[in-house]
């Protein structure tokens, strides 16, 4: 009988111990945990240039530098060390962040609603407009063409998707992962225009396209964290890094963002 109530004392004492553990790893913040860690996991896209891509087997882009201003504001000094990307697309991306694959996401992420209720956003760093890029000798003017003829091709998950569907309900629609997938459909001539951001496109075009000057909307890019408690130091450290550039001008392909 002693024997049997010594185990369960020692068994109470280790659940209690552990719990406590658990509890204390459970509600270091963010920020510390990243501190901790030594480098921040940063969530990009590269297929999107001029903001996330590789170019000679380096990622690089306005997307890229912004998330190395992060972290060097993180840890107080400027090191290549102090971070780690990971490769996200516009359908894994929020996936991603919220499994704690990666601690923050600077991924051309628009700021909308729907993601609201999932996600907090940074203060915006970036204002982009939803557009077409189609052949040069191409006649076509707008979404409404698709209604009755064509094929356009969109990035799936992306803000771009839903407008097409809501303008063009009618329309034949492509819709692939990356943008350099669609950019390949375009080349080859299986579709007649890509719906996306207009830096973006403004990216990809080698040349041989144009973009349709007519807006459809508004885009205001901005970093993703988790929605929680625990990342409020994190997104505040966040923003104070985004002003820094933008009031320095440290970044000058960035656009003063419009109040929002």
């Amino acid at each position: 009988m002693k024997k049997y109530t010594l185990l369960i004392i020692i068994l109470f004492f280790s659940l209690f111990f552990f719990s406590g553990c658990i509890n204390k790893n459970t509600n270091i913040s963010d920020l510390e945990a990243i501190k901790n860690r030594g480098y921040l996991i940063v969530g990009v896209k590269t297929d999107s240039p001029p903001f996330g891509y590789y170019k000679n087997k380096n990622l690089q882009g306005i997307d890229i530098l912004i998330a190395q201003y992060i972290a060097d504001n993180i840890f107080g000094f400027e090191s290549p060390q102090n971070i780690k990307y990971v490769s996200v697309n516009a359908q894994n991306r929020i996936e991603k962040l919220n499994s704690k694959e990666v601690d923050i996401l600077v991924a051309t992420m628009s700021i909308n609603d729907k993601r609201k209720l999932v996600v907090d956003f940074s203060v915006p760093y970036f204002v982009a407009n939803q557009k077409i890029m189609v052949a040069k000798n191409s006649k076509i003017t707008g979404l409404n063409y698709f209604n009755k003829k064509g094929k356009l091709v969109v990035v799936m998950g992306t803000t771009g998707e839903k407008i097409v569907r809501l303008v063009a309900p009618n329309a034949y629609i492509i819709g692939v992962k990356t943008y350099y997938e669609a950019f390949k459909y375009l080349k080859q001539g299986k579709v007649d225009a890509i719906f996306g951001d207009d830096c973006i496109l403004e990216g990809l075009n080698n040349g041989k396209y144009k973009i349709i000057n007519r807006a459809y909307s508004r885009e205001y890019y901005a970093v993703a964290v988790r929605k929680s408690d625990l990342s409020k130091e994190l997104l505040s450290k966040i923003n104070s890094t985004i002003s820094y550039i933008l009031d320095d001008k440290k970044l000058i392909l960035v656009k003063k963002p419009l109040r929002i």
